[in-house]
């Protein structure tokens, strides 16, 4: 498989940008920025006060229900935000991978060492947003399946919606519903174009400086006495790509808050609902639930590959022929090593290292959610037994 240009990687993303109004190559913010934050903002306040309308320990599972689709709405705006605060520095990083990149390009032996990492987040890149359009496709256009499937059964229409909204006039209607459902998917088609563009951004931006510390190791392991001039170089290098890491890290670290933070929240929901609901729900709870866990194990991949990669370094001059070289070459070759014994880390603002340990934590946290959960629907006096 050829590899892929820096352009066809930020392709579908500056596209995103772009249509979402904060583009790549304008520091200014389009007006359609703000309407469309407006109009997912007011699906969320009409989704939330319905959530509030339905609050009581008769409706506990219905509730349950509702929560995965507020808490997706939530996190897609706040990480679309904390993007835009940080869009200037989102632009220069890309600016600089995209100059590491040419030179990649220019030499066919780092070529064929990154070969396999960029055809995966080509892959990643392409088949995610799809993945998500399909997911939220299916959700939106369900309810005129159900609406028909109701008609045929009963002979009565029954106007269903997407999303539970609380709403100032009734959509018992084809008009009123109508006017509601077309919002409603619109808004349902945003905030996957949020959360999925700021999920492949963070992607082939962590990928792309992994290849650059991985290349870093290869180079460093090659160096022998013949070669030891070359040492300032790498010093350089590594200087220079542990700067774009943490730049890396201080454009994601809110929106890895944001993903630790509510995805145990949902995970535990929609567990829940698989567990307790009715089996109407299991086929959309499974696909909300593979969608999110899909999510959680992206980042926190992508978050264990910096780790391993930054840390390799140290490894790769210890293998080199330092043991042949001249005084300041040896004290060279150790302070890199000294530099590379504390590996660049991708965190959730410092509370949490995104890695396969986050990963793990999230899901162990979520288990604990939903025991409390399940406790707290179990009729009283009676005595709670974990049947999983």
């Amino acid at each position: 498989m050829d590899i892929p240009k820096f352009e066809e990687l930020l392709k579908q993303i500056q596209m995103n940008f772009w249509l979402m109004g904060i583009p790549f190559d304008n520091p200014k913010i389009q007006i359609r920025y703000y309407v469309l934050l407006l109009t997912l903002s007011l699906m969320l306040i009409d989704e939330i006060a319905f959530f509030g309308s339905r609050m009581s320990s008769e409706n506990f599972l219905e509730l349950t229900q509702l929560a995965p689709c507020i808490c997706i709405g939530v996190l897609s705006v706040l990480k679309i935000l904390a993007l835009t605060a940080k869009r200037q520095k989102i632009y220069e990083l890309t600016q600089n991978l995209e100059c590491l990149h040419k030179i990649i390009l220019n030499d066919t032996r780092k070529t064929e060492l990154v070969r396999k990492n960029l055809v995966l987040i080509k892959f990643i890149t392409k088949y995610f947003f799809v993945l998500n359009a399909v997911l939220i496709f299916v959700y939106n256009f369900s309810s005129p399946v159900i609406i028909a499937y109701n008609y045929i059964v009963s002979n009565e229409v029954q106007f269903v919606l997407p999303y539970a909204v609380l709403l100032p006039f009734k959509t018992d209607s084809w008009i009123p519903w109508l006017i509601v459902y077309v919002y409603s998917i619109f808004c349902g088609f945003t905030c996957v174009l949020y959360y999925a563009t700021v999920d492949v951004l963070y992607c082939v931006m962590t990928s792309l400086v992994c290849n650059n510390f991985s290349l870093i190791s290869f180079k460093l392991q090659k160096v022998n006495r013949n070669t030891a001039h070359l040492l300032k170089e790498v010093v350089k290098e590594q200087q220079y790509v542990l700067k774009l890491a943490e730049d890396l890290e201080n454009i994601f670290t809110a929106p890895n808050l944001f993903n630790v933070l509510i995805g145990s929240v949902e995970i535990c929901a929609l567990g829940f609902n698989l567990m307790i609901g009715d089996l109407t729900q299991i086929p959309g709870c499974i696909l909300f639930l593979s969608s999110v866990l899909l999510q959680i194990l992206i980042m926190s991949v992508f978050g264990e590959n910096l780790i391993s990669e930054s840390s390799r370094i140290a490894e790769a001059a210890f293998l080199c022929k330092w043991y042949e070289m001249d005084q300041k070459s040896k004290k060279t070759i150790l302070t890199i090593m000294i530099r590379s014994h504390k590996p660049k880390k991708l965190t959730a603002y410092k509370f949490s290292i995104i890695s396969y340990g986050s990963f793990s934590k999230i899901i162990s946290t979520s288990w604990s959610y939903f025991t409390i959960l399940r406790t707290m629907y179990t009729p009283p006096g009676t005595k709670f037994q974990d049947d999983l």
